[in-house]
């Protein structure tokens, strides 16, 4: 193989991770940073400022019980170098890119090794073997999408382990091995697991790994053991991930779940981890697709990839076994596998392996050419506007002050002591006179509903009496002095009724002077919308719509299944007599597909669905002109749903 051919896979890696390193940026700068991130990031943040064993109020436990990630201690110290959010994500991406560069260079040695029959050598199949196992490593749209969704350490991980086992492959007696074995352990319970499938697989692999992989598998079980008794695996979820498979015929959990009883349960119904895997095979195809399922032949990389593969295949959890971060290790895995497996083909059929390399090439671009170009569209879900805002709201927050904000944007407020999301009902522990609540009810990835959201801004406005300091850009920020014997800050349920000031449409716009009970929304002068994006979850039923408004000229009042983008009802009013409340009939028969995407041809993934219901949307119209003001919608079941 021409030494050109290696030399130009580092060039583009290199190149991979300068976009890889501009995307990250633009991910930060445009807060595309939610619950997980956080979670680290307060770590990170709380360490670098002395606070050796933080408690990580995210989660609500110290930041080891987790997952036992001792290295974020290390890694804290780059906080005095860089002390801003973006250097996690960059630290991500140069993970990544290493991994890469390790799996590449195996690939290489596998590669030049390969000869035709005869055992004379080919030319012209190591280089084709090269490009095709760089081609799976850089086209995997599974990387991006990875490095898209906020810092984990199990990519920081994936370095380590397969430094760690190219080590061993070359060397078994090396002592770097221990050393990369030790680095990959310190990322946590989940990169434990790594080192006990590749440790396996190194010692399936021949006679002369055999000894070496053992005691590397043997260390990573020793020391996932010692994790679990000191409880610090917390974020692992044994049993309510995998509690489940402990249960009995009857379905009824056992008291405690524990690794011995999951093991009991799998053994006494089997049936369940086999139809489990069945009905998700499609997604755990997905996962080693673009990488080249071939590689899965692999005596070293079988056994750590089908762990991987089990372990979030069998989660209870559906995004779990979606690709995503917990299968980081296939991406970068596999493709040293199907290599390999290549190599070995080419040795006595190297037409055959040339073609099936091709196949392979082909395969890894069809899959990014599906899915890299909806990257941007999944993950940066805020808007340039919103995201100006959020950073001059940061800018007011004084250091020590708690944040509570919406789990979506919550990565840029958790580089402080208490930082709270808001992912739906519940409350939250006061702990400094001054609490700042940031909302930001349809910017960014949320999982708490818009109504929800329009909620919260409510009751801060009206039975909190906090100061409202922001209201732009669809973010609204407020200052709340709780008094001396409040403890909480109480998140409400959805309520009926959400005030028109909250949910101004593009025609729309918030009148916020005043006391509260005089807030409102008031039109433009434009034609369109003066209320809309009060987003709300609905079964079919009948319901009914009342809006509370006052209107000079004609306007319609509407209710939208959105969803299906149907017009469920609507009133039309040529004006009122000053503050008028209209009220019209809902009737909602039936529930609309989601039209989620999932791919095309044989690159699909089978999405998460959301939850049972379709979205419903009280809206005002204007033809523009005249002054229109909506003060409240509400939209209430009049009927049991269907």
């Amino acid at each position: 193989m021409p030494a050109w051919v290696r030399r130009a896979g580092y060039v583009v890696l290199g190149a991979q991770f300068v976009v890889l390193a501009w995307w990250s940026a633009r991910l930060a700068g445009r807060d595309a940073l939610t619950w997980d991130f956080s979670f680290y990031h307060q770590a990170w943040w709380a360490i670098a400022h002395g606070h050796l064993d933080p408690f990580d109020s995210v989660a609500g436990y110290s930041f080891v019980r987790s997952h036992g990630e001792l290295l974020m201690w290390p890694l804290a110290l780059l906080a005095w170098v860089w002390p801003h959010a973006v250097t996690l994500l960059w630290v991500q991406d140069l993970g990544l890119v290493g991994a890469e560069v390790v799996a590449f260079t195996w690939l290489c040695d596998l590669a030049a090794v390969t000869g035709s029959r005869g055992g004379r050598r080919s030319a012209w199949l190591p280089t084709v073997l090269v490009v095709a196992g760089l081609v799976s490593l850089v086209a995997d749209p599974w990387v991006y999408w990875t490095l898209s969704f906020d810092f984990h350490l199990e990519v920081v991980a994936v370095f380590f382990a397969l430094a760690a086992a190219r080590t061993v492959a070359r060397d078994p007696s090396s002592r770097w091995a221990w050393v990369w074995v030790g680095l990959t352990l310190a990322c946590g319970d989940v990169a434990a697991t790594y080192i006990v499938g590749l440790g396996l697989g190194a010692a399936i692999a021949g006679r002369r790994w055999r000894r070496r992989g053992i005691a590397v598998a043997a260390v990573g079980v020793v020391w996932t053991l010692v994790l679990t008794v000191a409880g610090w695996n917390l974020g692992s979820g044994l049993a309510s991930g995998y509690g489940y498979l402990a249960a009995g015929a009857s379905g009824a959990l056992p008291g405690s779940v524990g690794l011995g009883k999951l093991v009991v349960g799998v053994l006494e119904h089997p049936q369940r981890v086999v139809s489990t895997l069945w009905s998700r095979r499609v997604d755990l195809y997905a996962n080693v697709g673009p990488a080249g399922v071939l590689g899965l032949a692999s005596p070293w990389v079988a056994v750590a990839c089908v762990l991987v593969l089990l372990e979030n295949g069998l989660h209870a959890n559906l995004l779990f076994v979606l690709p995503g971060f917990q299968g980081i290790l296939l991406f970068v895995l596999v493709p040293v596998g199907t290599v390999g497996v290549l190599a070995a083909v080419g040795r006595r059929w190297s037409r055959l392996a040339l073609v099936v390399a091709l196949a392979v090439t082909l395969n890894a671009v069809a899959w990014g050419a599906v899915w890299v170009p909806r990257t941007s569209a999944q993950w940066l879900r805020v808007s340039p506007a919103a995201a100006s805002v959020l950073a001059a709201v940061e800018r007011q927050v004084p250091a020590g002050a708690e944040v509570v904000a919406s789990q979506g944007i919550l990565g840029r407020f958790s580089g402080r002591q208490w930082a709270y999301g808001v992912q739906g009902a519940g409350t939250f522990p006061v702990h400094t006179r001054t609490v700042w609540v940031v909302v930001a009810p349809a910017q960014g990835i949320e999982t708490e509903p818009v109504a929800g959201a329009d909620a919260l801004v409510a009751e801060l406005a009206g039975p909190l009496h906090a100061d409202l300091v922001v209201a732009r850009a669809g973010v609204w920020a407020f200052r709340w002095t709780p008094g001396p014997a409040v403890t909480a800050l109480t998140v409400p349920a959805v309520p009926a009724t959400t005030p028109g000031w909250a949910t101004p449409g593009p025609a729309g716009q918030a009148v916020t002077v005043g006391p509260p009970s005089t807030w409102r929304a008031v039109s433009t002068g434009q034609a369109g919308y003066v209320v809309a994006g009060d987003y709300r979850r609905e079964l079919p039923g009948r319901y009914t719509a009342t809006v509370v408004l006052a209107t000079a000229a004609p306007v319609d009042v509407e209710v939208w299944d959105t969803t299906g983008n149907v017009l469920l009802a609507r009133r039309q009013l040529v004006a009122t007599n000053g503050q008028e409340a209209v009220t019209l009939p809902v009737d909602e028969v039936r529930t609309y597909p989601h039209h989620t995407y999932a791919g095309a041809g044989p690159f699909r993934i089978t999405p998460v669905e959301p939850p049972p219901g379709d979205q419903l949307e009280v809206r005002v119209w204007t033809p523009g002109g005249a002054p229109v003001a909506v003060y409240s919608v509400e939209l209430q079941l009049a009927g049991s749903p269907r």
